[in-house]
């Protein structure tokens, strides 16, 4: 690791941006705690130029606001492989906003990859392997090992090659324009975010099958875990499972000689909190009719006998364009974009385009094909 600096005080920051000062191109990436812990948060930030790595650690240096504005310099293109989870999480943490960026997930999608990973990326183009080792490891937990390090830099080392890899291709094949709409819609997402309409308990797996009384012990349970998580600070998951919460939540426990004898349910979580899940269910159980969750119903529109017929005839020139322009189904047009063009009917481009979700590069693109099917 002699060659990738450890960045870990403000005044080594303050120095890197002015070093940094007049680059045109950066490649970014991340490492967060989410895996492991309740509160998300970044644990380091990979930099690397054409020719250099840098590694900062953001629990170390107090002022990270120098990096926020190279990174919001429209001047400065950000490299991020799956770039949507670094934005929001930068958003989250600190308020940053990337004007500039390029998504090599994104470009790797328009060109048709078989694989999309970074590893398999940089595999197919370099011959890089890269170490999966360090995963799933907790980010925020000091000391930082040297092979943690080391994993952390590769994420970034190459990123920039792998870009000019990809674009070239893009202006071979005209999907430039395609790759800039993508990019520019990215930087978007993480300031149009809206909060979830549903509560946490119904987002579980398995949630929206369960009957009203089950969804109120689940709910009680769900809190109960929300609370203890936060307290630990650990991931939600670690304090017990959703597939127990609904396996509990369908046939709840008589006691905590048949808690322990449920799937996923270990002596420790029995000693540990036994009593406190027993409370738990014993709560959802008592709670009175009137006061069970109910979920609401899906959207429901007007009968119409020759909706299935035209989402038929869609999905039919979707297969003919994907095999045309050799892409995946959901580049071409996602099964949820088909379903409203069937629903809505657009008789023009005008009407077409005007249906949420669609990209003006799709539009031009199959646009036209469409509405033939249609």
């Amino acid at each position: 690791m002699a060659d990738t600096p450890l960045i870990a005080d403000d005044r080594s920051l303050a120095r890197l941006m002015d070093q940094l000062r007049g680059e045109t191109c950066l490649a970014l990436d991340t490492e967060a705690s989410s895996f492991h812990r309740y509160h998300e948060r970044i644990g380091l930030v990979q930099l690397s130029n054409r020719t250099d790595t840098w590694l900062v650690d953001p629990l170390a240096v107090q002022d990270m606001a120098p990096l926020g504005r190279m990174l919001a310099d429209e001047r400065v293109e950000v490299v991020v492989h799956d770039a949507d989870y670094d934005l929001r999480l930068l958003k989250r943490m600190y308020g940053y906003r990337v004007h500039h960026v390029f998504d090599t997930l994104i470009a790797a999608e328009l060109l048709n990859e078989p694989e999309l990973s970074l590893a398999a990326l940089l595999k197919k183009y370099f011959g890089v392997v890269l170490d999966k080792r360090y995963q799933k490891a907790d980010w925020c937990k000091r000391p930082l090992t040297p092979g943690m390090l080391e994993y952390a830099a590769m994420d970034t080392r190459h990123l920039i090659a792998l870009r000019d890899r990809l674009a070239e291709q893009l202006h071979q094949r005209d999907r430039w324009s395609w790759a800039e709409e993508e990019f520019g819609l990215l930087t978007e997402v993480p300031f149009n975010e809206e909060a979830p309409t549903e509560p946490g308990f119904v987002r579980i797996k398995g949630a929206k099958a369960l009957k009203p009384k089950e969804l109120a012990v689940l709910r009680e349970l769900f809190t109960w875990r929300d609370q203890v998580a936060a307290r630990l600070d650990r991931a939600p998951f670690m304090v017990l499972g959703n597939a127990v919460m609904i396996d509990l939540a369908k046939e709840p426990p008589t006691g905590q000689g048949d808690l322990a004898k449920r799937k996923g349910i270990g002596d420790s979580t029995v000693k540990k909190n036994g009593a406190a899940i027993l409370q738990a269910v014993e709560r959802g159980l008592e709670l009175p009719k009137d006061q069970w969750p109910r979920l609401e119903r899906p959207k429901r529109y007007d009968r119409d006998p020759d909706y299935e017929d035209r989402l038929k005839r869609l999905k039919k020139t979707r297969d003919r364009l994907m095999e045309q322009w050799d892409l995946r189904p959901g580049v071409v047009c996602a099964n949820q974009l088909l379903a409203e063009i069937a629903r809505t009917r657009p008789s023009s481009l005008a009407e077409l385009g005007a249906v949420e979700g669609l990209r003006q590069w799709q539009l031009r693109t199959f646009g036209k094909a469409l509405l033939e099917a249609l």
